[in-house]
């Protein structure tokens, strides 16, 4: 069978019918109902919270939280909806602030700002990239029971209503994304980042990868709620980034009722484990920090010795906003974490990464094919190289010692799953 990559540049891979296990693949959405219907329902019926509407009674100062360009998020559309109400609830333009929540990603042109939000709402609204890394623009607000600091921009003290626009997919870290993920780390300070990320050291991939209700959602939700989070809109997107469903209301409530949808959409079954794990990482593959997502997705379904094979365009290279990446790699991860938890190296928000993704390397090994990274500084971080998917999928054979292959698309995105 012959399988296309998103990125055309990428071209075709020929797997053998009696090798393929399975391609796993979100979901089409049924129904064809448009977003803007989608979240006037939702904002009007939310989950455990009065109406969108309701909520605005009396209220001066309006904190919406977005995602930024890293994340497929329909962010003009719904915001469009929810300012139509805000308009309606006699809010000024400048009394409504939006807030893009980088986490730890770098900050947003004002191209790309314009892009995502509009000409209108960007001619109209203030719109501010957060700073996790400037301890001024950012206040203390306690610790969480399992003691993770909270630290998250200081806009939140400044509003009497904070909403977030986000979208939800699995996610490694946290189960899945979405909710109160827009708080931390969207929005956090650099020690509530490392706090959150740490703790999930402590899991297996399949533990916490497409699992919503674990011990770091936990944190991430009470660090939402004490960050005074009121209201979410949370898009699902399917394969095709149509809309699958919009949920609105309470951080917890309304988010868990969206990953249900995600998982419907997102969750794909293979009958076995493979030998070799082929990641289409489009569209998560704006750099390399990005499209290891895949290979996070891939560690739950290829065997022990195995390979993956990761498809990534990287334009923006490998980490710009860390380095270490190339300087450290993905070569000794439990060395790394001891190094980290000594003193020895800073940084536990770029050596979480580094871990958890060179344990999975130490389970299989890993051949990176990319236009955005030369084969120098793969093999420097701990890759295998090939110039093409072609060359790799035979040299990902030849290591695996066998032929069954699972193909991933938009793997990044993906919730694998073996039936039992």
């Amino acid at each position: 069978m012959k399988v296309k990559f998103d990125r055309e540049l990428f071209g075709s891979l020929e797997i053998d019918d009696a090798d393929l296990v399975g391609i796993l693949e979100p979901k089409i959405a049924e129904g064809g109902e448009s977003l803007r219907s989608m979240t006037e329902r939702a904002i009007e019926k939310p989950i455990g919270t009065n109406p969108f509407r309701e909520l605005l009674f009396g209220k001066k100062r309006i904190l919406i939280i977005t995602d930024d360009v890293t994340r497929p998020t329909p962010v003009r559309e719904i915001a469009e909806v929810m300012l139509t109400e805000i308009t309606k609830a006699g809010i000024r333009d400048k009394d409504v602030m939006f807030l893009i929540s980088l986490g730890t990603h770098r900050a947003m042109t004002e191209g790309e700002i314009k892009k995502r939000f509009g000409e209108e709402i960007s001619a109209r609204y203030r719109i501010f990239n957060h700073s996790w890394d400037k301890p001024e623009t950012l206040i203390d607000m306690g610790s969480t029971e399992t003691g993770i600091e909270i630290y998250v921009n200081r806009e939140v003290k400044n509003a009497d209503l904070i909403v977030a626009v986000g979208n939800i997919v699995p996610h490694a870290t946290t189960g899945f994304s979405g909710g109160g993920k827009i708080i931390v780390p969207g929005i956090a300070g650099e020690e509530t980042t490392e706090g959150t990320h740490w703790a999930a050291l402590d899991y297996e991939m399949e533990e916490i990868l497409g699992v919503n209700d674990n011990p770091i959602r936990r944190d991430v939700n009470d660090i939402a709620l004490k960050a005074g989070l009121d209201f979410i809109v949370n898009s699902v997107l399917d394969i095709d980034e149509n809309p699958a469903g919009v949920v609105a209301g309470h951080p917890v409530e309304a988010h868990n009722e969206g990953v249900e949808i995600a998982r419907r959409i997102y969750g794909s079954v293979a009958g076995e484990k493979a030998d070799v794990v082929v990641c289409d990482a489009s569209p998560t593959d704006i750099n390399l920090r990005q499209s290891i997502k895949g290979v996070a997705a891939a560690d739950v379904v290829v065997k022990r010795g195995g390979a993956i094979v990761l498809i990534a365009e990287c334009p923006e290279g490998i980490a710009p906003q860390f380095p270490q990446f190339l300087e450290i790699g993905f070569k000794d991860p439990e060395g790394l974490k001891s190094k980290v938890e000594a003193g020895e190296i800073k940084g536990r928000i770029m050596a979480y990464t580094l871990i958890a993704i060179g344990r999975v390397m130490k389970k299989a090994s890993v051949i990176l094919v990319t236009k955005g990274i030369s084969g120098e500084e793969a093999r420097r971080m701990g890759f295998l190289h090939e110039p093409d998917p072609v060359s790799a999928y035979r040299r990902a054979v030849e290591i695996a010692g066998g032929r069954k292959t699972i193909f991933m698309r938009k793997s990044g995105e993906l919730l694998p799953m073996i039936a039992r």
